[in-house]
C-alpha cells in the first residue's frame, strides 16, 4: 500500500515528518481514514486537537531552544558590553582618583608651605614688634630718667633761688638803691653847675 498524498500545509504532514520512518506509513493510513470522516465527527475533532497539540509540543521546545540561544547570545553580548563598560569606568575612576590624589597632595604641600611661610612671617613680625617695644621702652625709660634728672636740677635751682631770696632782705637791697640815687643826684648837680657856667 502506498503512502497517502501529503498536503504542504497539513498539520498531519508535519506530525508525520517528526515520526520515525517505520511508523510513518501506519500514521498516514490513520490520517487517510480520518479524512474520510465527517468534518463534524467528534473523533476527527479530537484527532485534529491532538495533532495541533502534538505540533505545539514538538515545535515549542525547539522554538524555546532557539529563543534560549538568542537570549543567551544577547545576554553574553550584554555581559561583555557591561564588563567592557565596567572595566573602562573602573579605569576612568582610577585615573580620576589618581589625578585627584595628586592634586590633593600638591595642595597639601602648597598649604603646608604657606602655613610655614605664614608662621615664619608671624615669628619675624613678633620679633620686630618685640624689638620695637624694647626700643620704645628703653627710650621711655631714658626720657623718664632725663625728666627726673631735669626735675632734680630744677628743684635744686629753685631751692637755691629760694634760699638766696630768703637771705637777701629789704635792708640789704635798699643800700644799693640809695647809693645809686645819691650818685645820680650828685651827677645832676655837677651837670647843672657846668651848664650855668
Amino acid at each position: 500500500m502506498t503512502a497517502p498524498a501529503r498536503f504542504a500545509d497539513s498539520v498531519y504532514d508535519r506530525i508525520g515528518s517528526y515520526l520515525p520512518t517505520e511508523q510513518r506509513e501506519m500514521f498516514f493510513r490513520y490520517v487517510a481514514h480520518l479524512r474520510t470522516l465527517d468534518p463534524g465527527d467528534s473523533l476527527l475533532v479530537l484527532a485534529e486537537g491532538m495533532a495541533i497539540f502534538t505540533c505545539i509540543a514538538r515545535q515549542v521546545p525547539e522554538a524555546l531552544g532557539i529563543e534560549r540561544e538568542k537570549l543567551l547570545a544577547e545576554f553574553g553580548r550584554l555581559c561583555a558590553k557591561h564588563e567592557t563598560a565596567t572595566t573602562n569606568a573602573t579605569a576612568d575612576v582610577r585615573t580620576l582618583f589618581t589625578a585627584h590624589q595628586k592634586l590633593l597632595e600638591q595642595n597639601i604641600v602648597a598649604w603646608q608651605n604657606k602655613e610655614q611661610q605664614a608662621a615664619q612671617s608671624l615669628d619675624r613680625t613678633a620679633k620686630r614688634f618685640e624689638e620695637t617695644a624694647n626700643q620704645c621702652a628703653a627710650r621711655l625709660q631714658a626720657a623718664c630718667g632725663e625728666f627726673q634728672t631735669a626735675t632734680k636740677e630744677h628743684h635744686a635751682a629753685a631751692t637755691k633761688a629760694q634760699n638766696w631770696v630768703a637771705r637777701v632782705s629789704l635792708e640789704t637791697r635798699a643800700w644799693p638803691y640809695i647809693a645809686c640815687a645819691a650818685c645820680g643826684a650828685l651827677l645832676a648837680l655837677i651837670v647843672a653847675h657846668f651848664v650855668k657856667t
